[in-house]
């Protein structure tokens, strides 16, 4: 938690819709404690921290806390109101208010280069405290109970839990990160700026990309016909290669994810394939399952991070995502 100097803290600006709330403002909630989690549902980072926004929300809120989320987008996807609801409910955010900062212009107004990131404002109205990336309740406690005091709401010493910190299903699914641990990897030309194919590939034009057949640790490559876009890479159908294929050997992880879509809205189907076979029950990730002739698939019905992958202990694989329907993308390899 970084203390700064006290400014007034910006209007929320262009905010495009609510969920769990009616319109808010920061004039509207002087007087109270705020946490503006400035969030997007395509980082894990942002997800981690959802339980612990929650647990201070409902052991503080009655003390003069008030946690907003204002939801920008790192995908243009995630600019598409049906898309932020449908994620508010995959992961139970049901009484946070949230704005949809879907021009970015809240994240901005604060500052913002990266997510999560959580301004702490006084009841006065003013900046106090940023936050950057993901923290346990024990970070974010001894600032609120500080803000709360100067409010005159002390919070009761009867408030308390058995453990610091919650457990919920976001860190069971997506996991937690430790060191050597594979990096997260985007494909699509905005910030990558080449595959492990020994070959140059044209945005936004269909490519055929010859798997060179050795893989680097941590490298992605391409097989078959793609189309290589600003933030991920679409299916080309109509290639010779019968298996085309998104590639990544990567060196430790406990859990493999993909954030995918389709270019048509509708929904699509991958296979998922570890050291050259199908995944076991025991390494199904939450979103993938076995098809009746023991196939591992993921039916893609809305574009996010689906969890593919699922071991007990950090292993190293070689991970293959294989289309199964014409109008798949894929964005970014992300792992826990």
């Amino acid at each position: 938690m970084q203390l700064i100097p006290a400014t007034p803290a910006p209007e929320f600006r262009e905010i495009s819709g609510w969920a769990n709330s009616d319109p808010l403002s920061i004039k509207s909630l002087k007087g109270k404690v705020v946490i503006l989690d400035c969030w997007t549902y395509t980082c894990i980072f942002c997800l981690r921290t959802i339980p612990t926004l929650k647990r201070l929300q409902e052991k503080y809120g009655k003390h003069g806390l008030q946690v907003v989320q204002a939801h920008s987008a790192e995908y243009h996807f995630a600019t598409d109101h049906a898309n932020i609801s449908r994620a508010l409910a995959r992961y139970n955010v049901r009484t946070l208010p949230v704005a949809f900062d879907t021009k970015n212009k809240t994240w901005e107004a604060y500052g913002n280069m990266y997510w999560p990131k959580h301004v702490i404002i006084d009841h006065a109205g003013f900046v106090r405290y940023e936050h950057a990336g993901y923290g346990d309740i024990t970070e974010f406690e001894p600032v609120i109970a500080e803000l709360l005091e100067e409010a005159g709401n002390k919070p009761s010493s009867s408030v308390d839990y058995d453990d610091k910190n919650p457990d919920d299903e976001i860190f069971d699914t997506y996991g937690m990160h430790f060191a050597g641990m594979a990096p997260e990897i985007c494909v699509g030309y905005s910030r990558m700026r080449r595959f492990g194919n020994n070959q140059t590939f044209r945005p936004d034009e269909p490519s055929v990309a010859v798997d060179p057949g050795t893989h680097f640790d941590n490298v992605v490559y391409l097989r078959g016909k793609w189309v290589w876009q600003r933030e991920g890479v679409q299916f080309a159908p109509g290639g010779k290669e019968t298996k085309p294929a998104v590639i990544m050997k990567y060196n430790s992880a406990k859990r493999v994810h993909g954030i995918m879509g389709t270019s048509d809205g509708r929904p699509g189907r991958a296979e998922v394939r570890l050291d050259g076979n199908s995944l076991t029950k025991g390494q199904l990730g939450r979103d993938a399952k076995l098809e009746e002739n023991g196939a591992s698939v993921v039916d893609i019905e809305w574009p996010f991070m689906h969890n593919l992958v699922r071991t007990e202990k950090p292993e190293v694989h070689e991970i293959e995502i294989i289309p199964r329907s014409d109008n798949f993308v894929f964005y970014t390899f992300v792992f826990g």
